[in-house]
């Protein structure tokens, strides 16, 4: 199709731009140059369109793309000529694409003698000074030249302070391997040890589940979605209710009840109930309530709470609402009774409202 529209129209920019990328993306640079200069003739103000990288999602004009694919492919090869990507940048500044040129000369000055690559990585992390990688690629030449440890030191301070939040785990290895060279065994651990990975585990089986939980709130990609889950336990097989709540969740919506009764079901309930842990037995039973699945586990954990905490209002109201979901109103009206009868303040006349709601309208008077 881009090779009929070309035909039919040589001075068509979009066509002649689409080409380029076809042949750049088959690493044929020759043919792709050859249309991107064409590309530059016919739009040499930038008018005709845009692009964006599906890598990096820069969205550029169509003549700017091509200039720095150009820069790019000189850069490349036995013998890597940077002017042109150097010239780039000097000509846009402004542009996102800059940032992608200045990248790729950190590569190539990551190999070069050591003045050379100072001056580049000084006028790399000046033009970005709250770039991590931008930061972190000087760190990294430091770090094979064993110094400056003074910019060493420098670098790591700044780098530490823009990803504490979010930490970047290549980032923390050269970071550590900073610490390392300069003797501190007890930072690079702190940076880069095994507190560091255990919470990065953490954080990332949290993060399946949110995948799960999210493809199967729309009950599609199910199957991902039950594998995700499954790889979340294998990575965090500890018993944090939260977490087993979520991992349930995503099973019963993907038609896995069994799978979810196994991680959140009876004999979790035993084992929190050996603990006395009242709370976590009133949140389970209120979950499957909520399922309306596992009502008779439901029931024994809402009953348990109410015997460890008897004067807890709430304990009561869920109990009352497991009552009314197995059918049982008499003593969901019990419950409802007890829990007006605890309640205090502001919650009081919530609990009011919903006992007369599982009473029904009064008779009418003849």
């Amino acid at each position: 199709m881009l090779q009929a529209a070309y035909s039919k129209n040589p001075k068509d920019v979009a066509a002649a731009f689409g080409l380029a990328r076809k042949w750049a993306d088959r690493y044929d640079t020759t043919k792709a140059e050859e249309k991107y200069k064409e590309v530059l003739a016919l739009d040499p103000d930038g008018k005709a369109g845009s692009y964006t990288d599906p890598e990096t999602q820069i969205t550029a004009p169509c003549t700017e793309y091509a200039r720095y694919s150009i820069a790019v492919a000189a850069s490349r090869g036995s013998k890597p000529d940077m002017a042109p990507v150097k010239a780039f940048i000097a000509e846009n500044p402004k542009s996102l694409l800059a940032k992608e040129a200045y990248k790729t000369r950190s590569n190539y000055y990551s190999r070069q003698p050591k003045v050379e690559a100072e001056k580049f990585f000084a006028e790399y992390t000046a033009a970005y000074p709250d770039d991590p990688e931008a930061l972190v690629s000087w760190l990294r030449r430091i770090v094979r030249d064993k110094g400056p440890m003074d910019k060493g030191a420098e670098l790591v301070a700044r780098l530490r302070g823009l990803t504490h939040s979010d930490p970047i785990p290549s980032i923390n290895q050269t970071v550590a391997q900073f610490y390392d060279l300069a003797g501190d065994k007890a930072k690079a651990d702190e940076v880069y040890g095994r507190k560091f990975m255990d919470n990065r585990i953490e954080t990332g089986a949290y993060n399946l589940v949110a995948y799960a939980t999210y493809w199967a709130d729309k009950k599609e990609n199910l199957d991902s979605a039950v594998a995700m889950a499954e790889t979340a336990l294998k990575l965090q097989p500890g018993d944090d209710p939260s977490f087993l709540r979520s991992v349930a969740g995503v099973y019963l919506k993907a038609g896995e009840e069994a799978k979810a009764l196994d991680v959140y079901g009876p004999s979790w309930l035993e084992k929190k109930t050996a603990d006395k842990a009242h709370q976590d037995m009133v949140s389970y039973a209120s979950f499957w309530i909520r399922q309306g699945k596992n009502l008779e586990s439901a029931l024994a954990a809402a009953q348990k709470a109410v015997e460890l905490q008897p004067k807890a209002y709430f304990y009561w109201s869920v109990l009352s609402d497991v009552y009314a979901k197995i059918g049982n109103k008499a003593e969901a009206i019990k419950s409802a009774e007890k829990a007006v009868e605890l309640a205090e303040g502001s919650p009081k006349p919530a609990m009011q409202r919903k006992l007369d709601a599982l009473k029904g309208p009064a008779p009418e008077k003849k």
